[in-house]
């Protein structure tokens, strides 16, 4: 079924004016006719509206000056401008000064549905980041980030120090500590809490798209580029634009991106005129990032420039004082969409949760009680409800045989072999679709197929057919 849009029209000719109403009625909007800019100012004070249609040429108050009115009371609103022929000069100009689109008289009912088409998802993206802006703070302040920890306390103490500056930061960790939600916080408590988040995960993003999407490309620079398309880079002007999986991301996009951080300029795919950005970068990996700059898969000016300030996201193993404090928190969370009267978990639970390590660390955390709330048909979540690798944790390092390897292989061997069973686990839940596994580990495909063949496992073992 087709939106029905709210329209406000502007036109002193009152048969254009009828005309166009009944149009709009039969392609299944709301038409609100003004026979002036005046009455129409008026009504807009009163009244908010998906798109507004006017006219250039009226008087009292022509098109240009309603044009200006209007922006300040209604800017999330496309304004779309009534161009007569010999006045497409001044229709432009109107774009310049804040008009979205103009559409020419006698009205072409293929050229309005296409023009609707683009106001309505412009509107429909302005509400979105209204209510992104308006939730950001409830959603993404510090105090939503669970921990009493000194590990995750040492963290906050840099946040608030480095929110407020311009420096690009790079958040570090392994994966599902939280980096994204760091990133968000440092956007939340920043002066650019008002402008665009703008991520883009490298290692999702296939290397012949990546210029294109970040930034953007003019019409003619391809084969199908049958229109100007705006880049995420120049989207997130005013705000921040965040590399997750940084070391993901090709040398020659590298070079690229090293070139906007140094001189806040960027050129469109096939374009010739530089485009200024004011964009703050906050970058974020999971990898061993001095390795991608010792083997020179990362150009060590690019390093320098997205690690002006580093900030290191400690694994949940490190964390046991949180543990529990985020298991309730999640619990809580889970409950708000459950009928289940689940009051906490059983001392045996506890235990578990306190002693496992954890590998995909928080985000593992948040999917075991998760799981544990839809399968329990108890009050208290129990032991049977943890899922079996829980129960399999890898006994610790005997005496005899600590004496001979140091705690850091002691705890990397303890760690793999739990991410082994993990991915083992997933694999069978979702019989060998490694997309499913790579999307409930949070990871990408790519990582996944890395760590399947660094523990030398076989998806095709739980395959059907």
């Amino acid at each position: 079924m087709t939106y029905s849009a709210k329209i406000l029209i502007i036109d002193d000719e009152p048969d254009m004016l009828s005309g166009f109403a009944a149009i709009l009625e039969a392609l299944g909007h709301t038409p609100h006719p003004a026979i002036s800019a005046p009455a129409a100012y008026e009504f807009l004070l009163q009244n908010e509206f998906d798109i507004i249609f006017s006219d250039l040429q009226m008087p009292e108050l022509n098109g240009m000056q309603f044009l200006e009115k209007a922006r300040k009371i209604a800017p999330d609103t496309p304004i779309v401008i009534f161009t007569a022929y010999g006045t497409i000069e001044r229709a432009v100009d109107a774009m310049k000064n804040g008009a979205y689109d103009f559409i020419e008289k006698p009205i072409n009912t293929d050229r309005l549905r296409n023009v609707l088409s683009k106001s309505l998802a412009q509107r429909k993206l302005y509400k979105e980041r209204g209510v992104l802006m308006n939730e950001s703070p409830n959603r993404y302040g510090i105090e939503n980030i669970i921990g009493k920890s000194k590990a995750i306390e040492k963290v906050f103490d840099i946040v608030k120090q480095v929110a407020d500056s311009e420096a690009n930061v790079l958040i570090t960790g392994e994966s599902g500590t939280g980096k994204e939600l760091i990133a968000r916080c440092i956007h939340v408590l920043s002066a650019k809490r008002n402008k665009p988040f703008v991520p883009v995960n490298c290692g999702a993003l296939p290397e012949q798209l990546f210029e294109s999407e970040i930034f953007g490309y003019e019409k003619g620079a391809f084969t199908g580029a049958n229109r100007k398309k705006i880049g995420l880079l120049e989207y997130a002007d005013g705000g921040v634009f965040f590399l997750d999986e940084v070391c993901e991301l090709p040398l020659t996009m590298q070079v690229k991106m090293l070139r906007v951080m140094q001189d806040k300029n960027l050129r469109r795919l096939g374009g010739n005129e530089l485009i200024h950005v004011n964009t703050r970068i906050l970058s974020a990996t999971n990898r061993n990032i001095s390795w991608f700059v010792e083997t020179e898969k990362m150009r060590n000016d690019f390093f320098y420039r997205i690690n002006v300030i580093n900030i290191h996201l400690p694994p949940l193993r490190e964390r046991e004082n949180d543990i529990l404090l985020l298991a309730e928190f999640f619990l809580e969370r889970a409950l708000k969409t459950s009928l289940k009267d689940i009051r906490g978990f059983s001392p045996e639970v506890i235990d578990k949760l306190i002693r496992f390590s954890w590998p995909g660390n928080v985000r593992q955390l948040e999917n075991v009680i998760e799981r544990a709330v839809i399968l329990t048909n108890d009050r208290i979540i129990t032991i049977a409800d943890l899922p079996v690798y829980l129960n399999e944790e890898t006994a610790p390092v005997s005496e005899n045989k600590s004496s001979q390897v140091s705690l850091q292989e002691a705890k990397h061997k303890l760690t793999a072999d739990i991410e082994k069973k993990v991915l083992q686990s997933l694999l069978e839940k979702h019989r060998g679709n490694i997309t499913r596994v790579a999307e409930e580990a949070g990871m990408t495909r790519r990582n996944a197929h890395r760590l399947i063949k660094l523990h030398q496992i076989n998806p095709d073992t739980w395959r059907q057919g």
